[in-house]
Formats: C-alpha cells, structure tokens, sequence
C-alpha cells in the first residue's frame, strides 16, 4: 500500500492560483434542476463515518453541501482501495464501507442529492475496503481477512440480507485487496490484489446469488490496483509497481465467459510512479489514472479492441492524487488528494485535455472513495 505522498511543486502554485472552496456541514442541497453533478466521498472517520456531498452547477460553480453520517466507523487513514462507495444503476442508493466496524451502509438519494440512510449490514468478514453492486446483488472486498462478502438487496425497502456461503477466500493472505466489481453481465467478480501481484475472479452460480471459489491470474503488470470494466467486458487495469519511480503501468483484459481472462494490452507504461485509481470517460475511449507518488495524472486513448496508447504522462499535477470520478456528462473529472484532503476539478476537452477550474478543500484525514450521480 502506497503511505507516502509527495506534493509536486506544480500543483502547490495550482492550489495558489485557483479559487478554493471549503467544504461545509449541513447546507441546504439545490434544487434538482439546478444541479449537473452530485459527487460524494467517504470521510473514513474512527468515530463516526460520514459521506460528503458536493455539487455542479450548471454555471460550473462549485458547492460543498452536506455531510451524513454512516452510522459505522472507519480506519482514519489510507485503506489503499478503489470503491469505497457505489451507486446503484438506477441512481437511487448509495452504499459506502465502514472498514473500523466491519459494516456496508445503505443510502437512499433523494432528489437533488440529498441522502438518507436506510441500513447498516455486518459483513461477515473483516475490514471492507470496496463495494459493488449489480441491481439486487452487493459484495464487497475485506482486506482484514482477505475475503468477499455478498448480501441481496430489497430494493423497495433498501435493506441488506447476508446471502449464504457467500464469505469467499482471495488467493491467499496477505494479499491486499484494493477493488471489487462485477463485470458488465453480472456474472462474474473480480477483485485485484497489489501484494500478490493477481486479479481473482469468482463466478457467480445460475441462480445469480453464490459465488464459486475464485481463480487467480498473474497480473501483467506488477501491483494491480484499480480498474474499470467498459462495455465490452473489457478490463482495463492500474499497476502501481511498488511504487517504483517512473514503472507505472495500464493493461487491459478480456473477462471471458468462464470468468477467465484473456490479456489483451500488456503494460503500457505510464513513465510515472505508482498508478494507483483509473477511470474513463463514458464511451470509454479514454482512460485516466492518478499516479499517487507522482503526483500526476496520466491519460491513454482505448480502442474498440482494448489497445491503450499513452497520450499524456504527466496530463494534470495533482499532489498525493488518489480516487477519481467522471462527471455523468464527460467534461469534467475530479480527483481526491489524501495528501491535501481535497478534490481538484477539471475540465476535459474533446481530445481528453484536462485544465483544472476548482479546489475543495477540508475534507478529512482518511478520506476515500469518490463517485458521481
């Protein structure tokens, strides 16, 4: 797990030439129709988890909104993952890790972003770090007992229900996990692992709900972190390396039927360190990752085959860069920084250019996990 962050010369001017906004409890959520973007992050407190809200307007300003309380507990420092919350498909819930009291929390979202918290669920393993979720069906990834946790969803009531034999082991211990997701169909699980340098997959059974023991493969590139599955079961996947000055790297997979994977574009190298979180822009035709020692994010184009070209090494300076999210629309992505506790906005231009536009600032120690409705 990357710990140590280093703040580039560039983003401290950037943080000293942009307008900065400090995030806020308790305000007032704008009305739906005023609003582009809801975005949300896990604060991770020990004592009492929260999910920050802030939004988008239409005119790009800015506005920190609220804060709402998990009811569990977080670590307080860096759980080296990507997913510590998720939005269902239909944008209706929310879910977020409570990794100090062993729990999932469920949200509903109200129109304008607003949340309100339906459930709170024991995992049954320790330490949850990621979250998934495929309509009725929710699993997460815990990294104190190196293991998957699956519940099924009542949608019309918001409630989690443990779902039977679905505590699965990861390929070993030890193994760090950094994300869970299901793929496109719903059909299988993927889970990362950076210590063991594998990517495991489960199946999921006929009847939709138990998942099979998982199947490990080598990672192409050492220290798999976060990834993004595109529409075509296309798996595209961050190595951080270790950490190694300039060995960072992006591959892409195919997830076969059988949950197998097929590597399809082996470790393009980002000449940056440490490749941590990845996302895309909608249709998926380019892919950005933040390079946490570094400092930077890098882009690559994707094409319909999965093939990743390197477009920018060095696409933005965001200082101890961790989480990202995309805007629903594609013009703007942001980014969590664990090292300064903020969120830098940027505006990503037709070729995928980034310029950044905003800074929010204040947000705890600890923070993780960054998603948008």
């Amino acid at each position: 797990m990357i710990t140590k962050f280093k703040l580039s010369a560039i983003s401290v001017c950037l943080a000293l030439a942009i307008p900065v906004l400090s995030i806020a409890a308790n305000n007032a959520l704008k009305p739906k129709s005023e609003v582009i973007d809801t975005v949300y992050t896990l604060s991770n407190n020990v004592d009492n988890n929260e999910v920050f809200a802030f939004q988008r307007s239409a005119t790009g300003a800015m506005t920190p909104t609220g804060r709402f309380a998990t009811g569990g507990k977080g670590t307080g420092g860096g759980l080296g993952n990507q997913g510590a919350l998720e939005i269902s498909q239909d944008g209706n819930y929310l879910f977020a890790v409570n990794p100090g009291s062993n729990e999932v929390s469920v949200f509903s979202i109200k129109s304008g972003g607003e949340l309100t918290l339906l459930d709170r669920a024991f995992d049954q393993g320790l330490t949850p770090v990621s979250v998934t979720v495929d309509h009725n069906r929710v699993f997460v990834v815990n990294a104190g007992d190196d293991s998957i946790f699956g519940y099924k969803f009542d949608r019309k009531l918001g409630k989690l229900e443990p779902l039977p034999l679905s505590h699965k082991s990861l390929s070993s211990s030890r193994t760090g996990p950094a994300q869970i997701s299901f793929d496109k169909e719903g059909e299988t699980l993927v889970v990362t692992e950076k210590a063991t340098n594998k990517i495991t997959t489960f199946v999921i059974d006929d009847e939709g709900n138990t998942p099979a023991n998982g199947v490990s493969f080598n990672s192409a590139g050492q220290t798999p972190f976060g990834f993004y599955i595109n529409k075509r079961n296309r798996l595209i996947v961050s190595e951080a390396h270790g950490g190694a000055a300039g060995a960072s790297s992006v591959s892409a997979y195919q997830i076969k039927e059988d949950g197998s994977l097929q590597l399809v574009n082996t470790a393009a190298a980002t000449g940056q360190a440490a490749a941590c979180w990845i996302v895309t822009t909608p249709n998926g035709r380019i892919a950005y990752t933040t390079n946490t020692a570094s400092g930077t994010v890098s882009s690559f184009s994707v094409k319909s085959d999965g093939t990743l070209t390197l477009l920018q090494a060095v696409a933005a300076s965001e200082g101890g860069a961790t989480d990202m999210a995309m805007s629903n629309d594609g013009k703007v992505l942001y980014v969590l920084s664990q090292a300064s506790h903020s969120v830098g906005v940027y505006s990503i231009d037709k070729n995928g250019v980034l310029a950044k536009t905003n800074t929010l600032t204040g947000l705890p120690v600890g923070d993780t996990g960054l998603v948008v409705r």
